[in-house]
């Protein structure tokens, strides 16, 4: 009987053990970078290691005045798509395009360039399921630092 009793005791300690368990540390996102300065971020890039890696960006909705919401986008680096999204901008900036369009998995990322006092500013539009979000204008410096990547002038006019 003490042996039944001992094994109904330890029963519930087996099923509690069994339901935790340990976060594999690779899965975590690393961040990649920052657009914003040092009060406010508007964007920050993450990447999760695998095969193949997965970059995600996240951001500050602006399209609510009273709200406070945060979108994000993602996407596989099949065939370099992390350095060709990142190109795509820059050619499409010194090409004097006004935006660039990306077919992503979830939805559709539309990058709006615009240009004023020879200062390029770069915007997120992010349409998931119909609905549209977007971010505030980010410089293309600071755009540069969301990818990690360097600024040059030259490349962006």
């Amino acid at each position: 009987m003490k042996k039944i009793f001992l094994i109904l005791l330890l029963f519930p300690l087996v099923q509690l053990n069994a339901q935790i368990k340990k976060i594999d540390e690779s899965e975590k996102p690393i961040e990649i970078g920052k657009a914003g300065d040092a009060l406010y971020t508007q964007a920050t890039m993450y990447k999760v290691k695998g095969e193949p890696d997965y970059y995600f960006v996240t951001f500050d909705n602006v399209k609510y005045s009273t709200l406070n919401d945060t979108k994000s986008f993602g996407f596989k680096d099949i065939d370099g798509a992390f350095d060709y999204l990142f190109n795509s901008v820059v050619k499409a900036s010194k090409n004097k395009q006004k935006e660039v369009e990306f077919e992503l998995e979830e939805g559709l990322l539309t990058v709006k360039i615009a240009r004023a006092m020879g200062i390029v500013s770069i915007q997120l539009n992010w349409y998931e399921n119909g609905v549209l979000s977007y971010s505030g204008y980010i410089t293309a410096k600071k755009f540069s630092k969301l990818f990690a990547k360097p600024y040059n002038k030259k490349d962006w006019k």
